[in-house]
Order: structure tokens, then sequence, then C-alpha cells
């Protein structure tokens, strides 16, 4: 064996080339096993075919003439056993020559009419038809005097009566047949030992010629691999050691070098360390890593740095920071590998620093930008959705308010006429149907929430002192018994652009909800000092702002941060659409809305409208 092939059955290429020399070895194996044991099933399906349907010929045909003799033949006809024996013979005789296979009709041993069994297997097969009782035929390989047969064998059975008395007749007396008997058997031995041997050659020869055809392929391949790797190790080589000078250096390159001893101190710093982190090197020498760093570390990192230097891994972007003299914070990235003598021994580390200020501003700057963008983008998004679920709630409402309002004006219009009968027969159906009016009025009435909440009106702005328009709006305010209002106006009638329309409405549904909350705490006693709604206006900057705030029982934690939700309400007979109401109004006319409550001691509803440019100005 030569130095090439040696070394190539060594490599990985060589390995792996007898493992796939063995799998293929194995698939030829299984391939050419395939192959004999299909030409076998051939033949032997084949073959048993012919056979017996030569077989059940002959049956046929002796069975036939044994009845046709019966019925039109005079005595000296042969009987049906010797023209049986004689044609068979006469049969056998004619292949001779040919060799290819032999037909005999043989009887059970002791009781047979011309020709007894030829060997074991013979006597066996009749003995078994003899036992059953529907017998069936058979097929099979047997060894005869040292040469393979495939054999097939016919049950012949006593189906005529004319065939029982012939045969009986032949005995002499020894034996009696009956219908239904097994007379014997009909035999055909076909030689198959040429077709074995040659089935076998011919999957030897497949398999042989699988395995050589995968061995080949398997060889080139695995060559050529192992010349495309020599090549490769050979280029590798040629750079090895010039690559491995630089190669710590190369991959940790930075604003200077450092190095530590087996102790983990410092031995060596460049000059540069001085201008970039305020530590000249002999503050270094001598000292660890940890003496010589005091911000910007935590215990966690310290731990995880610590366990990569008692591994001896190589680190990187390991982060502090140095205080500078004039105060400035620097923040510092260093790199590092363990190095190592030619006996295997560790000598310490070797790595870069780099000065990373610049990267970290910049990080922080992008990350404050991301935040931002997200936000803004969340707002976005929320707005969206928000316009997305007021158009199908528009959709909706449009829909269900046509299909309710025609159904609730018909039966307004039959309340009327029941009314009208009612009065006219002396019924006393007041109270009823004014229960019923006043349904229908309610229905109306959520109909129109409805609506009004999903068209986005276009507002009707003119500008208005807002402490006299909310005087006016007040004054037409109905204040249940009971509750106090009280005035605590301080934007010193300010003007200011609005919808005076719109946002008397804003005013209204706070001031209701107010006096609804205080009288569903308690009954309220007239004159109850502690029921009051107070209204505060002021002017801060360039918003007004209007407060409105009562001594009723609070806002649950719950519930409170739903309350802007629509069709949500904790009133029975509540739409859930006032507060989203409010809400759309006021930023509609670009302010914003703000609840805090605390159970027990009421709750207060901040409004603020932002004043314009010129509004701020003229002030």
């Amino acid at each position: 064996m030569s130095a090439l092939s040696a070394r190539f059955l060594r490599s990985k290429s060589g390995s792996g080339f007898l493992k796939y020399l063995g799998f293929s070895a194995v698939l030829a194996v299984a391939v050419a096993y395939g192959v004999y044991d299909l030409g076998l099933r051939w033949f032997q399906q084949t073959k048993s075919e012919e056979q017996l349907t030569a077989l059940q010929l002959v049956d046929a045909f002796v069975a036939d003439y044994s009845d046709n003799r019966g019925k039109f033949m005079s005595g000296e006809a042969p009987v049906p056993a010797t023209f049986r024996a004689h044609a068979i013979e006469r049969f056998n005789h004619a292949r001779d020559a040919a060799g290819a296979l032999r037909l005999v009709m043989v009887g059970p041993a002791g009781r047979e009419i011309a020709i007894a069994p030829s060997d074991a297997d013979m006597t066996r097969s009749i003995e078994r038809f003899g036992r059953e009782a529907k017998p069936t035929p058979e097929t099979r390989f047997v060894e005869l005097n040292g040469e393979t047969f495939f054999r097939a064998l016919y049950p012949s059975l006593a189906s005529q009566q004319s065939c029982v008395d012939c045969h009986n007749k032949l005995q002499g007396g020894k034996w009696q047949w009956k219908l239904g008997d097994v007379l014997g058997a009909f035999v055909i031995d076909v030689p198959a030992a040429q077709f074995l041997y040659t089935a076998r050659m011919e999957s030897i020869g497949v398999g042989l010629a699988l395995f050589l055809l995968l061995g080949g392929v398997g060889f080139y391949v695995s060559r050529l691999h192992f010349r495309q790797l020599a090549e490769r190790e050979a280029a590798q080589a040629l750079v090895q050691q010039s690559e491995e000078r630089f190669r710590v250096y190369a991959e940790t390159a930075s604003d200077w070098f450092w190095e530590q001893d087996e102790n983990l101190r410092f031995s060596y710093l460049s000059n540069a360390v001085k201008d970039k982190s305020g530590l000249a090197p002999s503050a270094h020498i001598g000292k660890t890593r940890r003496e010589v760093i005091h911000l910007g570390v935590t215990e966690d990192q310290w731990r995880d740095h610590q366990a990569d230097l008692d591994a001896r891994r190589p680190f990187r972007d390991f982060r502090f920071q140095r205080a500078m003299p004039d105060g400035a914070i620097r923040h510092i990235s260093i790199n590092g590998r363990p190095y190592f003598d030619a006996n295997g021994q560790f000598r310490g580390y070797r790595g870069t620093a780099r000065d990373i200020t610049k990267d970290v501003s910049i990080e922080i700057e992008l990350e404050r930008r991301v935040q931002e963008r997200t936000a803004e983008l969340r707002v976005v998004q929320d707005e969206l959705l928000r316009k997305e679920r007021l158009a199908t709630l528009g959709q909706l409402t449009a829909t269900v308010s046509h299909e309710l309002r025609n159904p609730l004006g018909v039966i307004r219009n039959t309340i009327f006429t029941v009314a009208e009968m009612a009065n006219s027969g002396g019924l006393k159906l007041d109270r009823p149907i004014a229960r019923i009016e006043r349904s229908i009025a309610r229905c109306d009435g959520i109909i129109t929430e409805l609506l009004d909440y999903t068209r986005i009106k276009e507002l009707h702005r003119r500008p208005l002192p807002i402490d006299a328009w909310l005087g006016e709006v007040l004054d037409e305010q109905k204040i249940a018994d009971g509750i106090t209002l009280i005035r605590e106006f301080g934007a010193l009638n300010r003007e200011i652009s609005l919808d005076p329309e719109r946002l008397r409405r804003v005013i209204i549904n706070l001031i209701d909800n107010a006096g609804q909350a205080i009288e569903g705490a308690r009954g309220i006693a007239a004159g109850a000092p502690s029921s009051q709604i107070i209204v505060r206006t002021r002017a801060i900057a360039d918003r007004i702002e209007i407060e409105i705030a009562d001594t009723g029982p609070g806002i649950a934690p719950d519930i409170l941060p739903r309350i802007f939700e629509p069709l949500f309400s904790t009133k029975g007979f509540g739409v859930g659409l006032g507060l989203p109401t409010v809400k759309q109004i006021v930023e509609h006319h670009g302010g914003g809305i703000e609840v805090t409550s605390e159970v027990g001691s009421g709750t207060s509803v901040l409004v603020w409208l932002p004043l314009s440019q010129a509004e701020v100005i003229a002030a």
C-alpha cells in the first residue's frame, strides 16, 4: 500500500469512503436477495398455475371418460384405472427425451391401483389428502436423489360411481372404495435445479454490479474530497505562521493595548491609555482590573467577567466608566484573550481597549428617538383604532336607528289613538299611557345620543368670554334641592374660541353627573351644607381650565379607568355615552379632560381648552 493510499484511508474522506463501501455492500446484498426472491416467487407462481391447470385437465378428462364409459361403452373397453395409468405412462415416455417434467398418478401406499408413492414426501401428501374433508392441491420444492424438483400434487377423488366400481373390481376384494374417497394424487415433478442456479447467478451478478457501481462513484467522490482538503490544508499552512502573530491584536484592535500576567495583574499598557482614560500606565502596573475600575460595573457584571478569567476564556466588550480630571465621564470597552507558552502553561491575558463615549451617546440618542417614535406610533395607532371603532359603531347605529325609529313612530301614533279611544270611552289609562310615552321618548333619546356620538360634527366657533358664557349656562341649569352650586370664576373673562352649543352640552353633562352622584349616595336633606358642586375657572399660560368638583361618594378605583369607554355605564338607566361624548367634544376643540376621584371624598373633573396664539398675545 502506497503512502498516499494509507494517508487517504486514515483521513476523514477515507473513513467516510469505508463506511460508504460497507453501506453499499449491504445495499447490494439486499438488492441481490430481492432479485432472487422475486424470481423464485415468479417461478413458483407461474409453474404452480401451469401444473395445477394441467392436472385439473387430466383429472377432468379421466372423470369424464369414466362417466361416459359407464353410460355408453361395453365391458370390453379398458377400465378407467388402467386407462389412466397407460395414458400417463405414454405421456411420460414422450417427455423422457426432453427431461423437463414427469407426470404420474400415484395411489395411497398399500392401496395403489398401478403406481405407489415413490418417496416419503409424496406418501405424506397423499395421506394428508385422505384425512382432509376437502383436500386442496399443493406445490413446493423437493430434493430427490440429490436433485431439486418443483412438485405439484393434485388430489384424485372418486367422484363417479362407475369409477368406484371399476377400482373395486381391480382391487380384487382387498379394498372397497366408495364415493368421495381419495384414490390418490396426480403428481408433476419439474426439474428446478437449472432455474435456481440461473436465478442465483443473475441475482449475484446484479448485486455485484450494483456494489461496483456504488463503490466506484463513492471512491471518486471521496478522492476528490480528499484532494480538496489536502489543497486547503496546504494553503492554510502557508498563512498560519503570519496569521498567528497578529491574530490577537487583529481581533481586538482599538485605542490602546494592555497585558496582564498569570496573576491577572497589569504588566504593560501603551501610553495612549492616559489620554483616553485619564489614568497613566504606571497607575495600572501591578494592579488587577478591579483595583483600577470604580465606575459603571455592577456586581453581576464583575461576577461574569471573573468567571471568564477563571475559565481562561476570551472576552469581548467588557464596559466600564472613567471619571476625567475635568469631571467628564468616559465610557471604555475592552477585549482580551488568554495566551500560553510553548508548554501550554497559562501566562496571562492580552488585549485592547477603546473609548466608546461617542458610541454610547449615539446609542442613548437612538434609544431616545426610538422611544419617541414608538410613542408617536402608539398614539397614531390608538387614534386609528378609535376612529375605526367609531366608524363601525356609526354604521351600526345608523342601521339600528333607522330600524327602531320607524316602529317607535308607529307605537307613538298607536298610543295616541288608544288614548283618544280611552278618553272617549271613559277609561282611565292616563298613567300607563304616560309610562309608555316616557319609554318611547327615552328610546328615542338613546338613539339620538348614539347618533350624536358617532357623527363628528363640524365646530361653529366664535370668541366668547369664558366666565360670562359659563355663568349663563349654569343659570339655565336646574340643580336638585339640597345641593349647593358654588361658582369660583378666575379666568377674568378671557375670551376663547369655542362652539357654544357643543361645549354647553359638556358643562350640562358634567353638572348632571355630579348632581346624580350626590343624590345617589344618600337622600338629600334640604339645605345640607355638605352637598356641593363647585365650578372653577382659571387661565394658565396658554390654556383655560374649567373644573367641576362634587362632594359625592367618589368613583371606585376599578371603575375610574373605564369611565370614558363607549357604552360603559354604572347607571341602571344610562347608555354609557355621556362621558365619551364629553371627551370627544373637548378633544375636538383641541383640549383635554382629566378626572380625579377619591372614594368618600368626591370627584373632580378638569376640562382644559387651548388658547390660540392671538388670544395669548392679546392677554
